[in-house]
């Protein structure tokens, strides 16, 4: 016993000199994280230093104390050279790269040069006296305060801008909810707006650019952007305050959507800024079965959107905020009144990433209801976020659309979406409040699609249109009172096929037609009016075939279909998503 307390003593001082560097670290690595971006209030950026720093010190004392113990400087050595080649290698490994095989010879020889470089600088700075070391720490906390500070606007007569998107929410789902009710009466809703795409990103990209995916590429979620006239940009440009809240994987701010945001909040993680650490990463890559985090519930979206509207509501800003909930499977709290989901007999065939027990499920009428608890509890959400406009929500622009459906088992297709480009997946919402401009009380049925909402918004605000190719076309005067006329839109989708060069399947809906073609050749045509279920497919007429060929000269002036990123993380977060279909069974 007493030489046991006699070895604790001895390594104690090298493990509080290594938990000094290891302390030091943090808060350098803290300070470099730090970004205005991120919209870290200071309690936030004050856990975010603490986060690192505590993470930092213990690792460093563990390691001094089980590798120190030695006379004098030697064991400081052992113990700083020690942290030096973990942080060097988890870098190397965690940062450059994460995706790549443990096989490859760059990823060892990288790790191990890694390792030699980082105890090479680790036991260089266990020479520098504890004190300096925490004077480091200290200075790296300044930092992180200076760096991560919220960037902030300035009071202007420039109209505000919100827009909510509701992920994988019919047009059909939201009539009777009482904030979807409320805005109708106030403002005007389109009944016949129809998605560019079924999947996340496309959609999203399309209504943000008014580009659709045929002419832009971007077919599939996990694609990077590129250079896009993302409407927000042009906003940031004029003077507006930028800001995005968003809780889907498709929409991170790795992929480029950041690009022209004073704030893109895209942090999924329990402890705001913690995602961004190099040990956080090294441990989610062990304790996280898709490496990644890859979404977030409304209410921890509110937590950071809703601060954010408070403090700038005197100001010009555009806000974009995305929830997530209604993407399957649906776990809703209140589907807890909805009682246990029965289990007897044979289970649905539901999507393959949703997780076994809700696999065993066998109603539909249940997983319907399910469905209508997630869409309720997006509604209260929307309801929260213009609470936090105050005296201020008649000054701003509200949007309220989706980025696209989903099928509660047309078709065949059991709760789920992006495999077919039928209305289920493409009829959306949209609602537009702005009083003293936009209607109040009104209902469109012209057909728009949501390439219309970055020329609608640009039209509306005064901004010059873009100068990019567009597919959409600007619903400004409509909304204020004019008429409203159908134009086609046009729908594309790839899910499922996580390729290099994916093929994609289009949708051309005009003049109360519909023409799906498939890339393998196939071609459907229905009559809206007459078959709003899509149900029977119309006999190929000479009208009709000419139609077709029309749509396909149209495809032809788009571009080819953009890679998605084909890295394994990727590759991983969508599939549990049910974005794309698992490596073994495609």
């Amino acid at each position: 016993m007493q030489r046991t307390v006699s070895r604790v003593r001895e390594r104690l001082p090298d493990a509080f000199l290594t938990g000094a560097l290891g302390l030091a670290g943090g808060g350098v690595e803290a300070a470099l994280r730090a970004s205005p971006r991120a919209g870290l209030g200071p309690v936030e950026l004050a856990g975010f230093v603490g986060l690192s720093c505590v993470l930092g010190a213990g690792v460093g004392a563990a390691l001094g104390f089980v590798l120190g113990g030695r006379a004098g400087a030697i064991g400081r050595l052992f113990g700083g050279a020690a942290l030096g080649a973990l942080f060097g290698a988890v870098t190397w490994r965690y940062e450059l790269v994460l995706n790549e095989s443990l096989r490859n010879p760059t990823v060892l020889l990288g790790i191990a040069g890694g390792a030699v470089a980082g105890a090479a600088v680790g036991a260089l700075l266990s020479r520098i006296p504890t004190r300096w070391l925490l004077g480091v720490a200290a200075v790296g906390a300044l930092g992180t305060a200076w760096r991560g500070r919220a960037p902030e606007g300035a009071a202007s007569a420039r109209p505000s801008v919100l827009v909510v998107s509701l992920d994988t929410t019919r047009a059909d789902a939201v009539g009777d909810k009482p904030v979807w009710s409320r805005l109708a009466r106030e403002g005007t809703t389109f009944s016949q707006a129809i998605a560019a795409a079924p999947i996340t990103e496309p959609s999203h990209l399309a209504m943000f650019t008014g580009q659709a995916p045929f002419r832009s590429g971007v077919v599939s979620n996990g694609t990077q952007l590129g250079t896009r006239p993302l409407v927000w940009q042009e906003l940031q440009a004029g003077g507006w305050l930028t800001a995005g809240f968003v809780s889907g994987f498709p929409l991170h701010s790795r992929y480029g959507w950041a690009e022209g945001m004073s704030v893109y909040d895209d942090d999924f993680g329990a402890w705001p800024g913690a995602e961004s650490l190099t040990l956080v990463k090294a441990w989610n890559q062990v304790a996280l079965k898709e490496h990644a985090l890859r979404e977030r519930s409304a209410d921890r979206v509110l937590a950071r959107a809703e601060r954010w509207l408070r403090a700038h509501r005197e100001e010009s800003f555009f806000a974009f905020v995305h929830f997530y909930d209604s993407h399957g499977p649906y776990t809703s709290a209140a589907n807890v009144a909805l009682g246990p989901p029965p289990r007897d007999g044979a289970p649905l065939q539901l999507p393959a990433y949703w997780p076994a027990a809700h696999r065993s499920i066998t109603s539909t009428d249940w997983l319907r209801r399910a469905y209508d608890a997630e869409v309720h509890d997006t509604d209260a959400a929307v309801g929260r976020l213009l609470d936090a406009l105050g005296d201020r929500l008649d000054d701003t622009l509200v949007v309220i659309t989706a980025d696209h459906g989903e099928s509660l088992t047309e078709h065949g297709y059991l709760f789920d979406h992006g495999d077919d480009l039928y209305d289920p997946s493409l009829r959306v919402p949209l609602l537009v409040r702005w009083p003293g401009v936009v209607g109040a009380g009104v209902t469109l049925d012209c057909q728009v699609g949501g390439v219309d909402l970055a020329p609608t918004l640009r039209d509306l605000l005064g901004l010059p249109p873009g100068t990019e190719a567009a597919d959409g076309v600007s619903r400004a005067g409509a909304l204020r009172g004019g008429a409203c006329t159908d134009t086609p839109v046009v729908s594309s989708t790839t899910a499922g096929r996580f390729v290099e060069t994916p093929p994609v399947d289009h949708a051309f809906r005009s003049e109360g037609i519909k023409v799906i073609r498939h890339q393998a050749g196939a071609v459907e045509l229905y009559d809206l009016a007459a078959d709003p279920g899509e149900l029977s497919p119309l006999a190929p007429t000479e009208a009709l075939n000419d139609r077709a060929e029309a749509f396909g000269l149209l495809l032809g002036t788009g571009g080819p279909a953009a890679s998605p990123d084909m890295d394994a993380e990727t590759r991983k977060a969508l599939e549990l998503l049910g974005y794309v279909e698992p490596e073994g069974e495609r």
